[in-house]
């Protein structure tokens, strides 16, 4: 017996120890689980936050740098235009884009090239200055892509075209030349297309800019042309223009990254996590991104280009951002799967108490608000959104118009035929109200048989039309439908504006008034309980 007891403690000890150690276990694995969840979300966000602002960063330099480089062209443009004298002499053009370039320093080349493709002038630039072109070494250039674009375009269009390195003499040139073309067609002084203006601009210029936010990017940066190839590679610059060499075709971001890059190209912005690491990405160079002034447009020839935020997932940021906590989920249900049942009949119990009590509110504030009968709003509410519109009319300059109106006869159908029918009659009358009204009009209920309609924006006679329009449904309700009285209402509106200097109580008032004349003119031949007729089983009772 004594064996049997201390074996039953034993197992009571045994039962309350591991409940005990459970329960501990399992609130402290859920606070640690909890912090080191969050943390791991704040650090995912900023990440996130601070990849994406890079991005966007990297977006508006390159916008605003092509911008200003469409502005420079337009400006040698109408350097040339008022140095022309129409003779052939362009002295003093050439002084003022030599002294343009030195000014500058990112122009490789500016030039003017005539109808027939012939250079007639080009300022070359390097690092001991701008230099003009002897007219021996001037060159044709009409089989160049940027000429055939540029020379079909109308006056006032700008021409940009792809980001390519420079060639010369069918050879890439080397130290390599990022170049990106400009061109607008040029217009003599006597009016006619004399050829286009071209500036050859330096791309390093912009490449730099690019490279000194990316060396605050957590990973890497990429910029790629419309093909998907890398103008700009942060992680691996040897990538970048492969689409130049007829070996490297197929290097390229598309090819690397085919889904990421698919993606990009249905979403154009946006972010995207996969098992090769993070990507933030925003098209640049969009048409609606460039904007000159309003007389002048653009003609894109580079497509549109995307920087792209990479964050390979072998990193330690990657790691973080693309780690998956599913499995751990899964394996702390099953571990603990009484505990999450506890929380759930908690949650449960909460969420229970939590919808009863918001019913409840619910409840309370739709009563406080409406009217219980018709759903309209009620005397306080109405009253309060007449006030608002009070105050706000100076603000918007607007009208408004108050209809107040009376239900004629109401009493006569709750004594003769009863409240229900009574009931009915009011309902009729808000029905036939709301249906008739706008979206920004409302009706409330004052009384028994009062009600206010408030036309926001319309002045008495609108005011008048709208409620002909509702009488006109009560008159069709008293023609086709065969009800034991008549439906019958007295109105009377008052209008304010911005102006005014009556306060609402009064305009109430005078709105009550007008209303109150209109039911002794209806209510001296007005019957509104119809005749009973013998054999017809909905007619009424008839009036004394």
């Amino acid at each position: 017996m004594i064996d049997k007891t201390i074996s039953k403690d034993t197992k009571k000890t045994i039962l309350y120890t591991v409940g005990l150690f459970l329960i501990l276990s399992l609130v402290f694995f859920v606070i640690t689980l909890v912090i080191q969840v969050n943390v791991d979300a704040a650090q995912k966000n900023e990440i996130m936050t601070q990849e994406e602002q890079l991005v966007r960063v990297e977006k508006t330099i390159i916008s605003n740098k092509v911008n200003r480089l469409a502005t420079d062209l337009l400006y040698v443009t109408d350097a040339l235009k008022l140095g022309d004298s129409g003779r052939g002499d362009y002295s003093a053009a050439e002084e003022h884009w030599l002294a343009f370039s030195n000014r500058k320093m990112i122009y490789d080349q500016i030039r003017f090239i005539d109808v027939d493709g012939n250079e007639v002038i080009r300022v070359n630039y390097a690092d001991t200055g701008a230099t003009l072109t002897d007219t021996d070494e001037l060159q044709n250039k009409a089989d160049r892509y940027y000429f055939t674009e540029a020379i079909e375009l109308k006056d006032n269009q700008v021409y940009i075209s792809k980001l390519d390195l420079n060639v010369e003499n069918d050879q890439i040139e080397q130290p390599i030349k990022p170049m990106i073309r400009l061109a607008t067609p040029y217009y003599g002084a006597r009016g006619q297309l004399a050829g286009i203006v071209v500036l050859n601009y330096a791309a390093n210029d912009m490449l730099s800019q690019v490279g000194n936010i990316a060396s605050t990017s957590q990973g890497n940066i990429f910029m790629l042309n419309a093909d998907g190839y890398w103008l700009y590679n942060s992680g691996d610059t040897g990538k970048a223009w492969s689409f130049m060499y007829a070996n490297r075709l197929d290097d390229s971001f598309k090819t690397d990254y085919p889904d990421i890059w698919q993606t990009i190209q249905i979403e154009k912005s946006g972010s995207q996590i996969s098992d090769m690491g993070v990507f933030n990405y925003t098209n640049i160079l969009t048409a609606d991104e460039l904007e000159l002034d309003s007389d002048y447009s653009l003609a894109l020839g580079l497509g549109d280009w995307t920087i792209v935020s990479y964050i390979p997932a072998d990193t330690e940021d990657g790691q973080l951002l693309t780690g998956n906590l599913f499995d751990t989920a899964l394996l702390v249900l099953k571990n603990n799967l009484f505990a999450y049942f506890l929380i759930f009949s908690l949650a449960l119990f909460l969420g229970a108490l939590l919808t009863i009590n918001k019913v409840k509110n619910d409840e309370l504030r739709y009563f406080s608000e409406y009217d219980a009968m018709t759903g309209i709003f009620n005397r306080r509410t109405g009253f309060e959104k007449l006030k608002q519109l009070y105050k706000n009319i100076e603000k918007n300059e607007n009208k408004v118009s108050v209809c107040f109106i009376d239900i004629n006869g109401l009493k006569d159908v709750n004594d003769y035929l009863g409240h229900d029918v009574g009931d009915e009659l009011i309902l009729t009358i808000t029905n036939g109200i709301k249906n008739r009204i706008r979206e920004n009009d409302f009706v409330a209920r004052l009384g028994g048989d009062e009600f206010l309609i408030i036309f926001e924006g319309l002045d008495e006679s609108d005011a008048e039309a709208a409620w002909q329009r509702i009488v006109a449904e009560f008159e069709q309700i008293n023609d086709t439908e065969n009800r034991r009285y008549l439906v019958s209402v007295s109105h009377g509106i008052e209008t304010f504006s911005g102006d005014t200097n009556e306060y609402i109580d009064m305009i109430i008032n005078q709105a009550d008034e007008k209303m109150y004349r209109e039911k002794k003119i209806i209510k001296k031949n007005l019957k509104i309980i119809r005749d009973f007729k013998p054999g017809d089983e909905t007619g009424s009772l008839q009036q004394d």
